[in-house]
């Protein structure tokens, strides 16, 4: 086999002799993405992450090695991201990874490297959208277009377990085989089933989210009646374990709803490529058939990518050894010291855009404003959110589910553009009437099971809770504005729709009545922080404490 390497991006172009030994595969997978095209992120206390300094290791990792690449990305590419892509649309991060992706495109699918699969930031801004982003077209948009018109992702998207209701049939192709130097290798896609527990439900009415496991081993019989035994499965959904240096150790600590997923998948299933979690995740865990599946799973928002080589038999089709390393981008270390020019070009046009409004001055902070919580669960970011928008509804107390944050506030100047990454969903913001027992029962519902996948930030009211008391039973006292609540009187409660229509599994908020619309989350905040001193002092007394 003769591989010529592109002169740009990651894609190979082959020349495909009969194989004569062992064939090398080699997968990058960069789940959760988040649109993170500028830098601003830290792992392990360093700086690393952004669209040049990815693409600096990416490109570093497919020319080390003599083996056929595949990009994988596991969902969650876009969604949730910083305004350099959000406000964009994340049409400027579609770009970014189109820019890798040479030898990808319509009219040669078969051909394509780089694979993805959904998440459930994709469906953000509703199927239309999505399939706007992924198919191309401006739209009915009004936003500047980098590429005009929008010529769509050269990504090619599989999931085999998001269907449209209306005929069960998948949004996408379920799965992709792809040729890697004289052996087929087969990608199957799939995303978390619990999307509409997290999902604004106008967004995903027309689509159903089947069972991971099930809607995956049903394509693995058609696959296999095809030749095809080296089977990886792109997965928007994880776990988390102690993280390592180094290649996969036989043994981990892995918890979380990957381990079930795993557990019931088909004995010819060799990798699972999960997101979702945001977490580390290298390790071996046992499918139906008893057999090793190498997991792995590499943080979020572009600091790290998982290296996965793979070796496969040229006459059975089998993978014969599979390993991964979980790589950290780190910007101040090669190859990161040295940033992809093409990346970094599309960053400044992006920057050039956005800038007028995301440089616009709304405060300064006296300190650092961040997500870390307490011992009880609170932040004091949370908590300042939570007061905007209760500000912005007039209302007696506010919700805020603590995974809406999105980025700390750091000491100094706050701009717009720092704001907007804190919150860049787009949410409405609105009001409904609860009593004084609903109010109890949702925050009870912080400890129901299944367990949500975030806690609630307050405003207005302050509670006490014991952990050694059962689920249900755990608040031991409640004050409303310094007053303690009363479970037949009425109140007015802020939050953002995703939360309104029980997002994050707190239901008990579907009852509320007397909904009120108000403004987007993001200009709540900033209309808050502006009305607040210039050194804003975040110390606060504890809203939410263990009792003793």
């Amino acid at each position: 086999m003769i591989i010529v390497l592109a002169p740009i991006g990651l894609s190979y172009y082959l020349h495909p002799a009969p194989a004569t030994g062992p064939v090398h595969v080699k997968i990058l997978a960069v789940n959760d993405f988040h649109g993170q095209l500028p830098d601003g992120q830290k792992l392990n206390k360093e700086p690393a992450g952004s669209a040049p300094v990815l693409a600096s290791y990416l490109k570093a990792a497919a020319d080390a090695g003599r083996a056929t690449t595949f990009i994988a990305l596991p969902g969650d590419v876009v969604g949730a991201s910083p305004p350099e892509s959000g406000l964009l649309l994340d049409e400027p991060t579609l770009l970014f990874w189109n820019s890798l992706a040479d030898g990808c495109s319509r009219q040669s699918a078969p051909a394509c490297t780089m694979i993805a699969t959904f998440g459930n930031h994709e469906f953000d801004r509703g199927t239309g959208e999505l399939l706007r982003k992924i198919n191309g077209g401006n739209g009915a948009t009004t936003i500047t277009h980098l590429a005009d018109p929008y010529p769509g992702t050269e990504v090619e998207y599989i999931s085999s377990n998001v269907v449209w209701k209306i005929n069960e049939t998948p949004i996408a192709a379920p799965y992709v085989i792809r040729d890697a130097g004289g052996v087929q290798v087969a990608f199957i896609g799939a995303t978390t089933a619990e999307i509409p527990s997290i999902q604004k439900p106008a967004n995903i009415e027309d689509l159903a989210f089947k069972d991971e496991t099930e809607s995956i081993n049903r394509y693995v019989p058609e696959i296999q009646e095809k030749g095809v035994h080296a089977i990886i499965i792109i997965l928007h959904e994880g776990g988390s374990q102690d993280a390592y240096d180094g290649p996969t150790r036989g043994e981990g600590n892995v918890t979380g709803r990957v381990t079930g997923i795993i557990a019931g998948l088909d004995p010819d299933v060799d990798v699972v490529l999960s997101g979702h979690t945001h977490a580390f995740t290298n390790a071996y865990l046992k499918n139906a058939g008893g057999k090793p599946v190498l997991v792995a799973q590499a943080y979020s928002y572009s600091r790290a990518f998982a290296d996965i080589d793979l070796v496969i038999d040229p006459v059975t089709g089998e993978v014969t050894h599979k390993s991964a390393e979980i790589v950290p981008a780190y910007a101040g270390r090669p190859p990161g010291t040295s940033p992809d020019p093409g990346a970094a070009a599309l960053l400044e046009e992006t920057r050039e855009v956005v800038e007028p409004l995301t440089n616009r001055v709304v405060t300064s902070a006296s300190a650092d404003i961040t997500r870390q919580q307490t011992g009880a669960g609170e932040s004091l970011l949370g908590n300042l959110v939570a007061d905007g928008q209760r500000a912005a509804m007039q209302a007696d107390v506010a919700f805020v589910t603590t995974g809406s944050l999105r980025a700390d506030i750091s000491q100094g100047n706050v701009t717009w553009g720092n704001l907007y990454s804190v919150q860049p969903f787009s949410s409405t913001v609105l009001s409904m009437t609860l009593t004084g027992e609903q109010i109890r029962d949702v925050l009870e519902q912080q400890w129901q099971t299944p367990l949500p996948p975030h806690n609630l930030a307050v405003s207005g009211l302050s509670y006490t809770f014991d952990d050694g008391r059962p689920a249900g039973r755990k608040i031991t006292g409640i004050r409303v504005n310094g007053t303690p609540l009363e479970p037949n009187a009425n109140y007015t409660a802020a939050m953002v729709d995703f939360l309104a229509a029980g997002g994050d599994g707190y239901t008990v908020l579907t009852r509320g009545t007397d909904l009120v619309c108000g403004p987007l989350d993001i200009d709540a905040l900033v209309t808050h922080m502006g009305s607040l001193p210039e050194l804003v002092d975040v110390k606060e007394e504890a809203r939410i404490a263990k009792a003793a």
